[in-house]
């Protein structure tokens, strides 16, 4: 696995050459508390430089989480010599008590405790008050009235939150069916062109961006309101600079808890998404939609860096209730999403979420594609093809796969459209059944005198299952996470 150098040292007070500096939210730039010169920090992520990408690459932040490894460590400071002690469970920086020298323990602890970048807050408090209470103002007849006179914007605080940061590099096959109405008619019945079509490219994924805490990765909003944080994304991660820790003064902070191979089906998921976007992006002219009936996506190479992200955050607990209510401001844009408690719902905020698949940066290259008329129906009288999944966004959903095909047999009373390996369990533990039962009925005649009692056995039992398989997922799809970290390739097929 190759990993990321660090480099330190980029955010120095271009006046005086010092590292003790702070964040001027209000400015959007660094202070130097010595000279007090305001300056720009400098990005360490600039987009671009996912063609041929290839393997997996980590950045220090990005390492697995090793619980066991100790945490009171000793540095020395480069500054002046002097050695620094600094217990990691409680402080993530510190600084010389002899220079003042401000510096990280990113290169010093490998568990992936210390992010690689860090986005600095741009929107004052101020301006996140004006923002929450705005927010509050705009409900105000349903709110609760004990939400209402606890709320004191003023107690809004500033977190960084872990993400990841993703680059992806891989290669999009799909083929299915397509139709697109003939003439101008605008009711049924239609005249319908049928298409066999199939699209192949790679796919160049910028900057994806997900959740590396366990508690908000769960977005069950019947369990879980945490899903506002992820519903104020993007940021504007191209302006996220190297890891300072200057930069959490003032501010709280969480730390990660999710390793990469835990959001690796995360970010094939999604990646799924975007490369079935872009697909049909190239397939605009067919008005009655597609039915993909087979789509791979084959990862060839990721880049993984781990970010802290700024986020204004005021929450309310409820005395009657275990649920926390957030309101939660995008402390780069401004984007504010709430979950507060009202009189005529939970606060639950269902359609809180990210659209990775509209909003993450995204290209296409070396596109193949085929468009093979198959057939003309007439008397059609519905206003799509049968079984439209072009617009299915997977990598949303709180358990991915799982959920989405559980979702996919309670549709199909047939269980059409239903997994086939998903259908191998089920055939599988009804056969264990039958056995079981088959070996209790020949021992019991056995036992009472039956002699062999073969015939008995010729019981009604049909192993076939009734499940209709047609148009069925294939979750075949087996996840290869390359045994080896340096391999950090993985694919996965869905045959519909």
């Amino acid at each position: 696995m190759a990993e990321l150098s660090a480099r330190n040292g980029l955010n120095r007070c271009p006046h005086c050459g010092g590292s003790d500096i702070e964040t001027d939210a209000k400015e959007g730039k660094l202070r130097c508390k010595y000279c007090k010169t305001l300056f720009d920090a400098k990005s360490d992520n600039e987009l671009g430089g996912v063609e041929g990408m290839k393997g997996e690459t980590r950045g220090a932040g990005a390492d697995d989480i090793v619980p066991s490894e100790d945490v009171i460590l000793t540095f020395k400071c480069p500054a002046c010599g002097a050695e620094v002690v600094i217990n990691t469970e409680e402080s993530m920086n510190a600084s010389c008590h002899w220079c003042r020298h401000i510096f990280s323990a990113n290169e010093k602890i490998s568990n992936g405790a210390v992010p690689d970048l860090v986005l600095p807050f741009k929107i004052t408090k101020e301006e996140a008050i004006a923002k929450a209470r705005a927010e509050v103002d705009s409900s105000n007849q349903m709110l609760k009235s004990e939400f209402r006179q606890a709320f004191r914007p003023e107690d809004i605080r500033g977190v960084y939150f872990p993400y990841m940061i993703v680059d992806v590099n891989a290669h999009s096959e799909s083929s299915g069916k397509a139709e697109k109405t003939v003439g101008q008619n605008t009711t049924p019945p239609f005249t319908v062109d049928v298409y066999d079509i199939s699209r192949e490219f790679d796919l160049l994924v910028d900057d994806l961006t997900v959740e590396s805490s366990a508690s908000r990765l769960n977005q069950d909003t019947y369990v879980n309101s945490n899903n506002i944080i992820n519903a104020i994304l993007p940021f504007d991660t191209e302006n996220a600079t190297a890891w300072n820790a200057n930069y959490l003064r003032g501010f709280a902070s969480e730390k990660r808890n999710v390793n990469v191979n835990n959001l690796k089906e995360i970010v094939a998921l999604q990646s799924g998404d975007m490369a079935r976007r872009e697909a049909k992006k190239t397939a605009s002219e067919y008005d009655r939609g597609i039915r993909w009936d087979r789509e791979h996506l084959g990862i060839k190479g990721t880049k993984w860096k781990a970010a802290y992200l700024p986020v204004w955050l005021y929450s309310y607990k409820d005395e009657n209730e275990t649920r926390i209510y957030y309101i939660a401001i995008n402390a780069r844009t401004g984007e504010t999403v709430s979950c507060v408690p009202t009189y005529n719902k939970k606060g639950d905020n269902t359609d809180a979420r990210h659209h990775h698949e509209n909003e993450t940066n995204v290209k296409i290259e070396n596109l193949k594609q085929s468009d093979v008329k198959i057939t003309t129906n007439t008397g059609v009288r519905s206003r799509e093809i049968n079984g439209k999944n072009d617009t299915r966004v997977i990598g949303s959903l709180s358990h991915g796969r799982d959920e989405m095909l559980a979702s996919e047999k309670a549709r199909f009373a047939n269980g059409a459209n239903y997994s086939r390996a998903q259908q191998r369990k089920d055939m599988t533990l009804v056969t264990v059944i039958k056995w079981i039962l088959i070996i209790i009925v020949l021992l019991a005649i056995f036992f009472s005198g039956g002699g062999g009692g073969g015939s008995s056995s010729d019981s009604s039992w049909d192993s076939d299952s009734s499940w209709d398989s047609s148009s069925s997922w294939d979750s075949d799809s087996s996840w290869d996470s390359g045994g080896s970290s340096d391999s950090g390739g993985f694919d996965y097929s869905y045959d519909y």
